[in-house]
């Protein structure tokens, strides 16, 4: 397939395994050195067991989406845990999305990028990934951007502008949050706008909206999803989640689907004394799939072929 860029350099793909395709090893968006809090996950040690116990269960492969611009990204911390447990972890660059208004200001982009245009924010991504992230020679594996519910901020369009760009220069995967589900089409259209394949790019929390049909208009383009709510019934039962997979692949695009969790919380972690934590998708979504008559190849493409192809650099 090809080679994937980790926090330890490059491999081939073939070596990633079960790979959750969005989470949180190191997570801390108010800062390494800020007050501690339910976003807080940064204990060392605590990160490290989890990781550990992941791997325990066959876990290969985590995709880090803690991102460019944000004080609590930590490079060396994600090389140390790799090395130590044998997980293999990819880096994001690019940034995650504006907090505008009412919102608690962890990123205004106006400030951030101020005189900056789309160009040179997209030099400072392939910066990240041809030679290292925050001083180091540390290599991001992939590009992140993000939009707010329902719309994107002037910034945001920029990011992803800029995110699209150096993805063709460098070959890297992208791909993005979005707000409940929302605005995932917009996302779509602006980055094939500035020329980036579909096939390079994907759609996390896409199943925060249950949309069938727009979830079938983005894979018709060749693009990828990631399903990352499996077990957080605050938003809806799995069964809505299973029978939108069953359609999806039933239509045939089984090979362009990722599964994970997109666990930022501690409320999240099991480590830290709450769940489901990083075993429940290989513990009992999968199972669950299994039991509803997905078969073991199709499963075996959402957590290894797939992801093992998106995260492969191009060039």
């Amino acid at each position: 397939m090809g080679k994937v860029r980790t926090v330890l350099g490059d491999i081939d793909s073939s070596e990633l395994g079960f790979t959750m395709a969005h989470e949180h090893v190191i997570h801390c968006p108010r800062g390494l050195f800020a007050p501690d809090n339910e976003w807080a996950l940064r204990n060392f040690n605590i990160q490290l067991q989890m990781v550990k116990d992941y791997k325990s269960i066959g876990g290969g492969c985590l995709v880090d989406a803690m991102c460019r611009d944000q004080d609590g990204r930590a490079p060396a911390y994600l090389k140390v845990i790799s090395e130590t447990t044998g997980v293999h972890i990819i880096a994001a660059t690019g940034v995650p999305f504006d907090y505008p208004g009412d919102r608690e200001p962890l990123m205004d982009l106006s400030i951030v990028w101020k005189d900056k245009d789309v160009d040179e924010i997209a030099a400072g991504y392939v910066k990240e990934i041809t030679e290292g992230m925050n001083g180091t020679t540390i290599k991001a594996g992939w590009i992140k951007a993000g939009t707010q519910y329902c719309y994107a901020t002037p910034g945001e369009v920029k990011a992803l502008k800029a995110g699209a760009r150096a993805a063709i220069a460098t070959g890297c995967p992208m791909h993005t949050h979005t707000d409940g589900g929302s605005f995932a089409l917009e996302q779509l259209e602006i980055v094939l706008n500035e020329g980036l394949p579909a096939n390079q790019f994907g759609i996390a929390h896409i199943d925060r909206n249950p949309d069938y049909w727009l979830h079938k208009k983005i894979l018709e383009t060749g693009a990828y999803l990631i399903y990352d709510g499996p077990g957080k019934v605050k938003y809806y039962p799995d069964s809505v989640r299973v029978d939108l997979l069953r359609r999806l692949v039933d239509d045939g695009f089984g090979k362009q689907i990722m599964l994970s969790n997109d666990m930022g919380k501690k409320s999240h972690h099991q480590a830290y004394g709450y769940g489901p934590g990083w075993g429940f998708i290989k513990q009992k979504f999968i199972p669950r799939l299994l039991d509803e008559g997905f078969t073991q190849e199709t499963v075996d493409d959402f957590m290894i072929n797939n992801p093992a192809r998106f995260y492969s650099m191009r060039k």
